[in-house]
């Protein structure tokens, strides 16, 4: 099967008055038709600019694209001009972003909004056929008496109705490739259900490939395929979804995990692991790995010289990985 995107070797950078400094580094994965890849790691660690490069949207200066590729179906989206990339966002690449209030104009119907895509991309379709399709999506999405709230405001909704919005408006143009960046950030936890099955639904519908970018564990755990755990620019573990969680190899992915409440009757409360310390500034890093200063596991070559991900099990950057019981 071959991937929908594959990435290759991706270096993303970012000019600042301390220097330039790689916030996505040498970074590799795939994705294929109706499989999602979830990338994972706490904030800063470089998820949400590698969704970026992917949409070409990194805003040059200060940020560059400096090496690799970014194949999708074949063709490498580095090297296509503005428009030609045009053609691509929005249309054959979708994305959901992180908070719908910003991310929604709010001097435009939501209906205004999702028309914009169709007729940049389907220019084929009347004015009514067009004003018809965003009615569908709406309804798509499950927002109630779609041919009323079409007209409505971003204010005029809820949270949860706003990222359906979001949602209709990223498949508008039935894309190969939908990335969601955090798409359940501030929702309450029965929405935050709702939006996920929904996305799934959608997905299974259109055969979409996506990356669905969180920190959220048990979101990743109910919808991916495979993960791929990123730690200050870098990945350093990537697998299936059961590899990832039932048999970490990176004492960082293990460090994730542990710090997620069990709730498990019969057992007294106890207080929630922690991984000590924080991911180091881009301007600071190590010489050697970079949870070196972090790691309860790290052993003299950890000091030294930066793992690179090896096929073991699955795919890990760790000189010392966690043993499997």
């Amino acid at each position: 099967m071959s991937s929908v995107v594959e990435v290759k070797n991706l270096v993303t950078s970012f000019k600042t008055q301390e220097g330039t400094f790689n916030a996505v580094d040498n970074v590799s994965f795939k994705v294929d038709a109706g499989k999602t890849l979830g990338i994972v790691g706490e904030s800063g660690c470089g998820k949400s600019v590698t969704s970026l490069s992917i949409m070409g949207l990194i805003p040059m200066p200060p940020g560059k694209i400096e090496s690799g590729e970014i194949l999708f179906k074949g063709q490498n989206l580095l090297k296509l001009s503005q428009n030609e990339m045009r053609k691509i966002r929005g249309n054959k690449i979708g994305m959901i972003f992180q908070e719908p209030m910003t991310s929604l104009n709010p001097v435009f119907t939501i209906g205004n909004q999702i028309e914009e895509a169709i007729k940049l991309h389907q220019k084929e379709l009347s004015s009514k056929q067009v004003r018809e399709k965003a009615i569908d999506m709406l309804k798509l999405v499950g927002i109630p008496s779609p041919e009323k709230r079409i007209d409505d405001y971003p204010h005029q909704l809820s949270g949860g109705m706003r990222q359906r919005v979001m949602i209709a408006i990223a498949l508008s143009c039935s894309p190969d490739l939908l990335i969601a960046d955090e798409p359940t950030t501030a929702l309450d936890v029965t929405i935050q259900a709702q939006i996920l099955d929904l996305i799934k639904k959608l997905q299974r519908e259109l055969n979409t490939a996506m990356i669905l970018i969180t920190h959220d564990l048990g979101v990743v755990a109910e919808t991916c395929d495979d993960v791929a755990v990123m730690y200050a620019g870098k990945i350093v573990e990537y697998g299936t979804a059961d590899q990832i969680f039932n048999r970490p190899l990176h004492p960082y992915t293990k460090g994730l995990l542990n710090s997620v409440p069990h709730f498990e009757t019969g057992k007294r409360k106890t207080r929630l692991e922690t991984i000590p310390g924080i991911v180091p500034s881009l301007a600071n890093l190590p010489q050697g790995c970079r949870f070196f200063d972090r790691c309860t596991q790290s052993i003299e070559q950890c000091k030294v010289r930066q793992p690179e991900l090896e096929k073991l099990e699955h795919n890990v950057a760790c000189y010392n990985p966690v043993k499997q019981k």
